[in-house]
């Protein structure tokens, strides 16, 4: 009894891993200067891999081996040493340049991984701000990270008119500073997670929506600009517009009638 057990074991652990889960590309995510956990593991917990190797590919056919790129030297933990059939990768102190397709593969197949790294979880994620401006005035649209000391590496402000025939889609205005905008748009603070857009010298072409995007996430801002009252001085007569003048016009009349009588 006690070594056909025995043999049951040593089956399991040279018999090899059969990764559990689907082969479809599953999504992770993590934060920037946080951790993430890809998770990879054998359908059998009691069985061992007789290979194991974790890939990342960077927009490139070849992958590089995650233990032997430099970039993560410090960074790494899996949980094989301690359990053979838990094969998950922990990531800590993420960056940007970390994102990208991970690969999970032994002997017998492999799971693939798409880590995302957000460095900004903006605020009112999705939803639309409604802005008013005046023409010839500036004005201040609107987007910032939850997080005001994380500012992500890339991310853009692009723009949709209100009325302009044939134009139907949004274009960048910044950081690339295109069209009617092209020296008018600036960040509000250029070393924090605000990234509020400051317009000046408005005109009315510059109504419309506008999106603030990082990383998949993004805000709209509508923006309506309108025309100030500019206030006219006008000569008139007191008995015309200053009912007050008038009445007093009218006593010093009645005064001079009363003072003749007498």
């Amino acid at each position: 009894m006690e070594s056909s057990f025995i043999m049951l074991v040593v089956f399991h652990l040279t018999a090899g891993c059969t990764l559990s889960g689907e082969r479809r590309l599953k999504d992770v995510t993590g934060h920037k200067g946080g951790s993430a956990l890809i998770p990879c593991s054998c359908t059998d917990p009691l069985s061992k891999p007789q290979t194991i190797t974790w890939t990342v590919y960077k927009g490139k056919r070849t992958g590089t081996d995650v233990f032997s790129d430099r970039q993560y030297r410090g960074r790494l933990q899996q949980f094989n040493e301690y359990s053979p059939a838990n094969l998950s990768l922990s990531i800590s102190d993420l960056r940007e340049d970390d994102e990208g397709d991970y690969r999970c593969q032994t002997e017998k197949g492999s799971r693939e991984f798409w880590l995302s790294v957000k460095a900004c979880d903006l605020v009112k994620s999705r939803e639309t701000v409604e802005v008013t401006g005046f023409s010839g005035e500036s004005v201040v649209l609107p987007c910032s990270c939850t997080d005001p000391q994380t500012k992500p590496n890339t991310f853009r402000w692009e723009f949709k008119p209100k009325k302009k025939t044939g134009v139907h889609h949004f274009e960048e205005i910044y950081p690339a500073q295109t069209g009617q905008h092209r020296d008018r748009v600036r960040l509000t603070n250029q070393n924090s997670g605000d990234l509020s857009l400051l317009i000046s010298h408005l005109t009315e072409e510059d109504q419309g929506e506008y999106s603030c995007s990082v990383q998949g996430d993004f805000k709209y801002v509508r923006l309506h600009v309108e025309v100030r009252e500019t206030l006219t001085n006008h000569l008139t007569t007191p008995s015309q517009e200053d009912p007050a003048a008038a009445v007093t016009e009218s006593q010093r009349v009645m005064m001079c009638v009363a003072h003749q009588k007498s």
